[in-house]
């Protein structure tokens, strides 16, 4: 009998945390990655994957294995049949393996991070993926991220130039648009964005994670690898992508003061795009609008908001309804994209 029955322990309405884990070691580009559970979880994953990569015109599946639990190693363990899935991964000479826990492999009891320490030819890492006690899809990006932060080197005496991103979404429609709309913004103060971690990306640019001067998380959820970046190599952390055409000014600033650079050029070249893209929907101006703002993200709600005071929109009960992005806008782009599917959606009314 539960007694003290909390609804985030049993929430999993954003998905289950080996999907979170696989979202990340599947766009390693040279990693091979091990789910230590029954086959289901491998063909669940692997089909979620694929229609999730299909939606965004990815067509390249992870390579996943499975350690293919039965019935008999539920009664008597499960290690050997882990040990046995290695020995297939190794065959084909990645230079990394991931293992990922699930939920039935912790549940019988399997030391799966003693069996990831025994020595091979390549770095085997492991991975909790089991969500039984109320993990999600963003604990497992956040287990992922974190261990394979492991594999970084000790901090170089000499910063490289580029600007660390961390957790981007790979699953994410607009992940490359968002990246680009990153790029801009660093382009402003001289800078670009060099490792990608993790996306497309070879294990090896994990080793130089340590030298990056900055790091830019992609949303405030990953605080707690942001946190590991800045104890085990001092590396100054920015929160998040920035969102809407607000976000933008305090990005810049914060950029300006992590790496010397003096931001004011950068404030006005902002300022005048941001009175370009406004003046580019100047048909929208005036509208009577309302916001669909159920279940959005609060700082989607925020740029909204942004957006209809710049275009002087009018908020009312009886307006039209305007659809919200699912994830916040970021930056110009994000605000340009939003703004495209207003105009659509007004037109049609």
């Amino acid at each position: 009998m539960i007694l003290n029955r909390s609804p985030t322990d049993i929430s999993r309405s954003e998905g289950c945390t080996l999907t979170g884990v696989l979202s990340v070691t599947g766009f390693l580009e040279d990693a091979v990655t091990v789910i230590h559970g029954p086959s289901g979880c491998t063909h669940h994953n692997a089909s979620l994957l694929h229609a999730s990569l299909a939606e965004i015109d990815e067509v390249q599946i992870p390579c996943l294995l499975s350690s293919n639990i039965l019935e008999d190693e539920v009664i008597f363990g499960g290690e050997q049949a882990l040990l046995h899935a290695l020995d297939v991964a190794e065959a084909q000479n990645p230079s990394l393996i991931c293992v990922v826990s699930t939920c039935i492999a912790d549940t019988i009891g399997d030391d799966t991070a003693a069996i990831c320490r025994q020595k091979r030819s390549m770095q085997v890492i492991h991975i909790p993926g089991a969500g039984f006690l109320g993990g999600g899809f963003s604990e497992g990006i956040r287990n992922a991220l974190t261990s394979l932060l492991t594999l970084a080197a000790p901090q170089n005496e000499t910063p490289d130039d580029g600007i660390l991103i961390v957790g981007e979404k790979n699953l994410e429609y607009e992940a490359e648009e968002n990246f680009k709309e990153i790029s801009r913004l660093l382009s402003l103060l001289d800078l670009a964005p060099g490792i990608r971690f993790v996306r497309k990306m070879p294990v090896s640019d994990c080793r130089s994670i340590s030298s990056a001067p900055v790091a830019i998380l992609r949303e405030v959820s990953l605080q707690p690898v942001g946190s590991m970046l800045s104890s085990r190599f001092n590396t100054p952390i920015i929160p998040g992508f920035p969102v809407g055409t607000d976000g933008t000014s305090g990005f810049l600033r914060q950029l300006g003061e992590y790496t010397g650079i003096d931001p004011g050029p950068a404030l006005r070249d902002e300022e005048g795009l941001i009175n370009d893209l406004y003046c580019s929907f100047d048909d929208l101006r005036y509208e009577s609008v309302r916001l669909n703002t159920l279940g959005a993200d609060p700082a989607t709600i925020t740029a909204a908001e942004t957006a209809l005071r710049h275009l002087q929109m009018n908020e009312s009960p009886g307006g039209h309804i305007l659809p919200l992005p699912y994830d916040p806008p970021v930056g110009i782009a994000g605000t340009r994209r939003m703004l495209n599917s207003w105009r659509r959606s007004l037109s049609r009314a």
